[in-house]
């Protein structure tokens, strides 16, 4: 114990983890640039982020959002894309995932429906059946989970090959002090691809970080991968009188809301030090710039405090003192303690105002007060009685598949249901059954004919087995 090399080592060993994010916990990133291309935008945001030709340096985070670290990255999950915009104002971080809608609009939900597409908590392993129960106690939730279930959504090609969008609502402010209601979209140039279960299961075996690995080569090889970032823009009054403005179960109409370009995000290079830069990058929805705000959403207001909160407990309350999380800016805080504080500036008085010459905070407002759309409460459950439409976006977009891509979706709902006890199928077919009747019965049909088990594969078929052994806990 005298050889103070082997104490420090054990103890730097003990130690050099952090917890990881209970969410978007597998993933991968990289540095890239945003270049402003849209001259006109300036009479809805005075964000100079983007002025046209404006070229502001970002950090991307790809990941799962409910897979685990260890877990194969083409298992079927929704994914993030997280960007911190390093701008002349400050951080801006727009926080997108790879569906355009979410499967909870409200805070007080939102852990539930991130709890039911985790593990059990009983036995530590994924089950299938607290998910479709969720989903048919809660059919907000409908939408996004066809896409989830669909092959370009929920086992996206590569990482490159994915659109994203920022479900929740948030505000554009011009220099009047005008304020939009906006939609962020990221539109790949690469195109959408995705890959059948078959393949998902195949890539997982051979190359558990596929998506990973993709993404690093593509950049490695100056292959730089490009998205055009793009808004639907919506008037302020026109968001009161719309019940599904701030609901980020529901989606935006193209067609009502067409799409205005602001630029295009490129990503160009790798990181140097993956848990410096990738484990320790932290985002909030709450790191806004002047002319960037926020809505009535009643998700984006829990969320405005959840991933700071959740960074200060994985990683301290002087994270954003991180290079891959400090402004870019001249940044001055009356904050002085806390772990890892590295800023020995001179913070006295720690109060404002003052007959002491300092750093003046930035008090001026860039915002303007908003309406709320309606109660200050949050949505009430059950919905029995309720007139609310939870099957047209989701028939909408099973209309807009084609047939191979409708039978695709059917088959992998189908399997996720074998261990999935009676009542809770039935329940789900009702809800499949309103969206449309062909999902219903194809649903039904294949679930039918794998129970038979004259279709099963090999995985399947041993899967099947193991369930209904006294191997499985569920039934010892």
């Amino acid at each position: 114990m005298q050889d103070i090399d082997l104490v420090e080592k054990i103890q730097y060993f003990a130690r050099e983890k952090i917890p990881a994010r209970n969410v978007h916990a597998l993933g991968s990133g990289c540095y890239g640039t945003f270049t402003a291309t849209n001259s006109d935008i300036s009479k809805y945001t005075m964000a100079k982020v983007f002025e046209k030709g404006t070229k502001t340096d970002l950090f991307v985070r790809m990941s799962g959002i409910f897979t685990e670290q260890g877990d194969p990255e083409t298992f079927r999950d929704p994914r993030g894309f997280s960007i911190k915009f390093y701008t002349t104002e400050g951080n801006w971080d727009l926080m997108a995932i790879n569906t355009p809608v979410f499967n909870a609009r409200d805070m007080k939900v939102g852990p539930d429906g991130v709890h039911a597409f985790k593990r059990d908590p009983k036995t530590g392993l994924w089950n299938p059946a607290q998910t479709w129960d969720f989903i048919n106690n809660h059919p907000e939730a409908l939408l996004q989970t066809l896409m989830i279930y669909s092959d370009e959504q929920g086992t996206p090609a590569s990482y490159r090959h994915m659109n994203a969008y920022g479900c929740n609502t948030f505000s554009f402010v011009n220099k009047d002090g005008v304020r939009s209601w906006v939609k962020f979209h990221l539109v790949s140039e690469q195109g959408v691809k995705g890959f059948t279960v078959e393949e998902a299961k195949l890539i997982a075996g051979e190359d558990p970080n596929f998506l990973s690995h993709d993404l690093y080569n593509s950049i490695e090889k100056g292959e730089f991968p490009r998205w055009k970032l793009a808004v639907q823009i919506m008037p302020e009054n026109e968001g009161y009188e719309k019940s599904w403005a701030f609901d980020c179960t529901k989606m935006w109409s193209l067609k009502d809301y067409p799409l205005v370009d602001l630029g295009i995000v490129e990503l160009n290079r790798n990181p140097e030090n993956y848990f410096t830069e990738v484990e320790q990058v932290a985002f909030s929805p709450a790191n806004v710039v002047p002319g960037i705000g926020f809505s009535p959403d009643k998700l984006l207001q829990g969320r405005l405090l959840l991933y700071d909160d959740t960074q200060t407990h994985r990683i301290g309350p002087n994270y954003k003192q991180l290079k891959v999380n400090m402004p870019r800016c001249p940044v001055h805080t009356i904050y002085y303690g806390g772990n890892h504080q590295m800023d020995d500036s001179n913070k006295f008085p720690l109060y404002n105002p003052s007959a002491y010459k300092k750093v003046e905070p930035f008090t001026k407002s860039f915002d303007t007060p908003f309406k709320c759309d309606g109660p200050a409460g949050y949505y009430t459950y059950p919905y029995e009685g309720k007139d609310e439409d939870f099957y047209d976006q989701p028939r909408i977009f099973f209309d807009s598949m084609d047939d191979r891509m409708k039978m695709n979706l059917s088959k992998n709902i189908a399997v996720s249901l074998l261990t999935v006890p009676t009542e809770i199928v039935d329940k789900l077919l009702f809800h499949l059954n309103k969206i449309s009747r062909t999902l219903g019965n194809n649903v039904q049909q294949i679930l039918r004919d794998k129970r038979n088990s004259t279709n099963l594969t090999e995985g399947e078929r041993l899967c099947e087995k193991l369930a209904s052994s006294s191997l499985n806990p569920a039934t010892a």
